[in-house]
This record gives C-alpha cells, structure tokens and sequence, in this order.
C-alpha cells in the first residue's frame, strides 16, 4: 500500500508529523510525508504572501473581517495539492491522510476516488467562537462551509480531542459514525526515575523552592502575561522560582523575583530534557488553546500542571487529582492554590494520562490508518 501523509507543519503540528513518521515505521507501507511548511519555494511564498494580505486587524470586533483566515487556509490547501501531484509522480496513492482538514481544502476531488482520513484538533466552528464579534463570528462562514465539503468526503475524522470531536458530530451528524477520538501521540522519551527525584527534592529539610515552568512561543496567547501579573501579585518569588522558556521579546531587567527566560529552547535537546526533568510544576494559563500537547508532555514528564478549563485542557489535566485547572485570566488564584505545600503535595503523586502516554498512543493511531 503506498499512503501519503500531508502536514500543516506548524506550531504544534510539526510534533504531530514527527509522530506519523514514527508511525509509518511500524507499518508495513510505502510512506511519502508531505509537510507543507518545509522546503517552500519561490512560488510558495509568494502565492502565501498574496493569499494573506492582512486588510483588517486580527484582534477586536474588526478581526478576519477580510477572510484572511479563510485564505490562508486555502493556501494550506493549494499547497498540498500541489506538492500531492509531484509526489504522484512516484506512483499513484491508495490512501490519504491530512492534518488539519484545511490540508484538503483544496483536494475535494481527490477525496472523492481516494480513501482518505482527515485529523482536525478544531472545527472552525470553534475557532470563530473565539472572535469578539458577531461580524468577526461570522466572517468564518466560509472555513465552515469548506470544512462541511471536507468531512463529507473524508473515509474517517480522528479529533483529537472529545471538545472536538462533540462539535463536528453536532455539526454533521452525518458524519458521527466515522468520527473517532485519539489525542495527539507524543514520543516516549522521558525517564520514570525524574519523579523519584523530586519526591526525594520534596522532603529535604528546609525544601528547595519550587520550580515552576512555562513554555510557549505566543506568550500573550498562551497566558504568559496573566502568569506574570499573578506572580507579581502573590510576591512568589520568596518561594518559587519559574523558568519561561519562549522566544518572546522580553526583558529580563522587567521581570519580577525569580522568574528568568530560557530562549530558544528545542524539542529534544539537552535544555530541554532538562527543564522536565527538573521542574516540579508546569503552569499555562492559556486564554486560547485549542489541544496542548505540552499538558501531555508534562503528564509524560511526571509533573503537575497549572492550566485553564478551556477546550480541550480538561481532557488532559484532571483537576486536583494530576493538575489544578482555573478560568482564564485567573493565574493569580492559580497561584495561590499552587503554593508550596500544595505543589509537593501534588508532586509526590504520579502526574499521568488516564489513558497513558506511550508508544501504545502510537499504535492507536496506526490502527486509525489501516
């Protein structure tokens, strides 16, 4: 059998094509990924440039009033197009998988005479439910009709997550019987024996402060600037440090006691490995996340996590049981459920998935495939 495997490639996509490699290599196919952020052209970038001219702005009740959402995604879509008919060329496709479903939108008559499974982490129902407007709601009409057209032909839709899943079977009932939920997969890379080091960090006399971490690139979004205001406000750090790992322009000189930035942190390497391995909490108030595969790498680390009850959040984080989950903009009172009796509580107990996170999560979405 020879499938092509088509990514978005950015953010958090990027781990999930990591993934499908991995996946491939269990499975006796003939592979072909296509991640559409990598190798772009010339032509590539000047036809994204052109499809994502910004004419408004993309924060307040004037956002994606000019549709630059919708474009954007179709240019997803013309790429993979593009980059499908050159892979072709090697031999023809029995079967195709994209991630996200704006990966398709321009290869409706594809789906129609190959079988084709589309992952989504979010309908566009749902990011328009994000917007401050009615006018701004309903400038994602198109992204909702090009996601109708999708789902349709799709053989099968894995969501990642139950929040996603709920809102595609609400919105094509048709489709429910070939929806399927299997959260993201990460990679087993994480040693057990780091929670046994922290339990053994817990019970010194006097304790260490505990360590707090965060990362996230869009530093506003993921809650960044709520955490700070909260860490002010607690005065925090005559008992806590926190490590922001981010690539977001901030001063050190600004930062309040204890807090420090961490730049240009990678997937995998050694700084990162070591963040894990020697935090005690993870915290991410994130005002707007649509999965968060960083919940899931913290609960593989065996740590707790401070994140918002939003989305798909609490599918990951089980309040007061492997995390605290707070509203919003709610860092502070985050904070102050989290002080250091309560985090070396949480930090003696194991901070897992309930359905675990192994290579067993990567079975399952093999499985999906076949």
């Amino acid at each position: 059998m020879r499938a092509a495997f088509v990514n978005v490639g950015f953010l958090g996509h990027a781990a999930m094509a990591d993934a499908m490699q991995d996946v491939t290599r269990l499975m006796p196919i003939d592979a072909a990924h296509i991640n559409l952020s990598a190798s772009l052209t010339i032509r590539d970038r000047a036809i994204r440039r052109a499809l994502s001219l910004r004419v408004f702005p993309t924060s307040g009740p004037m956002a994606n009033l000019d549709r630059r959402r919708w474009r954007q995604e179709l240019n997803i879509g013309l790429l993979a197009r593009r980059r499908l008919a050159a892979a072709e060329r090697g031999g023809r496709f029995d079967i195709v998988h994209f991630h996200t479903q704006a990966a398709a939108y321009a290869s409706l008559a594809r789906m129609a005479r190959t079988p084709t499974i589309v992952s989504i982490d979010a309908t566009s129902r749902l990011a328009a439910a994000e917007m401050t407007s009615p006018a701004s709601r309903r400038s994602y009409d198109a992204n909702i009709a090009h996601d109708r057209a999708v789902f349709r032909r799709a053989r099968a839709i894995v969501a990642t997550s139950e929040w996603a899943a709920r809102d595609l079977a609400d919105l094509q009932p048709e489709c429910a019987d070939r929806i399927h939920v299997l959260p993201y997969p990460i990679r087993d890379v994480f040693d057990d024996r780091w929670m046994e080091e922290r339990v053994t960090r817990s019970r010194r006399t006097p304790g260490p402060p505990v360590r707090m971490l965060f990362m996230g690139g869009d530093f506003a979004r993921k809650g960044g600037f709520d955490l700070l205001d909260a860490w002010r406000d607690a005065d925090f750090g005559d008992r806590a440090t926190l490590d922001l790992a981010t690539d977001w322009p901030l001063a050190q000189a600004s930062l309040p006691p204890g807090v420090r930035i961490v730049p240009g942190v990678r997937v995998f390497t050694s700084t990162w490995f070591d963040l894990w391995r020697d935090a005690d909490v993870f915290v991410m108030p994130s005002r707007s996340e649509a999965f968060g595969i960083v919940f899931e790498e913290a609960a593989a680390a065996g740590i707790p996590a401070i994140g918002t009850a939003i989305n798909a959040v609490p599918e990951i984080v089980d309040n007061d049981e492997t995390g605290i989950l707070v509203l919003p903009e709610d860092g502070d009172r985050a904070l102050h459920r989290a002080d250091s009796a309560v985090s070396r509580r949480l930090v003696a107990h194991s901070a897992t998935l309930p359905c675990g996170v192994d290579s067993g999560r990567l079975k399952c979405w093999a499985l999906s495939i076949c």
